[in-house]
């Protein structure tokens, strides 16, 4: 018997170290540091960086760059091992289509560009796509991960109200995480000043963007932690209808350290540093419901009727 060692688990953690360092790029303002060309840098293609800018941009260019190539080598190792038709293997040529999007989402922000200080509404937008497209990514990617290991995976309906469980969660999480791009936009091109005890609620006001002739991006602050508080709650309430496992045991805990993780992003007036990780307990929070999910999904009706 051939024990085969899946290559996705280190697949999907590179990708989302790639994701993580883009936010590098955004918090740092990086995005314009190799000019407005797309793939070469400066018009050059081996370009000597000489900013430090230039340095992160590029950086986050050549790891992306090899996420594609390492998404390749693992899915002709999953071909060959399980073949064509397999769930793995479907999940990965899934991850490698989203990956390519990836990379036209990150040229149009560069030839358009929509890096820098730039905060226009088009901004906004491209970068809820953008974030939308990533999810898809990692839950693609995910999916190669759990299938691997498994002879025949199917995905039913589960139990009665499972799947509509499922969708209602899902739907959250993408819901919160794209108003959650536009206020880190916002934090990154129009940051706040720090929170003083002495005026903590005129502070709150600016930081919810109340004030009188605030950019739009000031005015949707507000909307984020409002969406975050109440979709904690109805997270917390669905999670019971996910089949039993270590993803469903750990997703509430991730839900409510990210929902600390907010509270304390505000207070601190949204260093680059917590936006970084307020988006790595993001990434968290999402992959734990994506495994959780395959999970109740790969288990028969008959059994999830028997968990419940």
């Amino acid at each position: 018997m051939t024990v085969r060692r899946s290559p996705w688990p280190l697949t999907l953690a590179y990708t989302v170290f790639v994701i993580l360092f883009g936010a590098v790029v955004r918090v740092t303002g990086s995005g314009a540091g190799c000019g407005q060309h797309w793939p070469t840098c400066h018009g050059e293609i081996a370009h000597l960086p000489q900013s430090i800018e230039t340095i992160i941009e590029l950086t986050h260019r050549v790891t992306s760059g090899l996420s594609v190539l390492i998404v390749l080598v693992a899915l002709g190792l999953t071909a060959r091992a399980l073949g064509w038709r397999h769930l793995a293997t479907r999940g990965g040529l899934w991850s490698l289509g989203f990956l390519l999007v990836e990379a036209l989402v990150g040229a149009g922000l560069v030839l358009l560009e929509l890096v820098g200080d730039d905060a226009s509404v088009l901004r906004a937008v491209v970068m809820t796509v953008h974030l939308t497209n990533t999810a898809a990514l990692t839950l693609a990617l995910s999916v190669a991960a759990w299938a691997f290991a498994k002879t025949e995976p199917t995905l039913g309906r589960g139990a009665p109200g499972q799947l509509g469980a499922i969708l209602l969660i899902g739907v959250t999480i993408l819901v919160i995480s794209g108003t959650g791009a536009v206020t880190a936009l916002g934090d990154t091109v129009l940051p706040k000043g720090p929170v003083s005890a002495e005026g903590a609620a005129h502070a709150l006001g600016q930081a919810m963007g109340t004030a009188p002739g605030a950019h739009f991006l000031e005015r949707l602050r507000g909307v984020h932690p409002l969406l975050a508080s109440l979709g904690a709650v109805l997270l917390l309430w669905q999670t019971d209808r996910l089949a039993a496992g270590l993803a469903r045991r750990v997703f509430p805990w991730l839900v409510g350290l990210q929902v600390c993780a907010g509270l304390l992003n505000i207070w601190l007036s949204a260093p680059g540093w917590m936006q970084i990780l307020h988006l790595g307990l993001a990434n968290a929070v999402w992959l734990a419901f994506c495994f959780a999910a395959l999970q109740t999904l790969g288990t028969p009706a008959s059994a999830a009727r028997a968990e419940t």
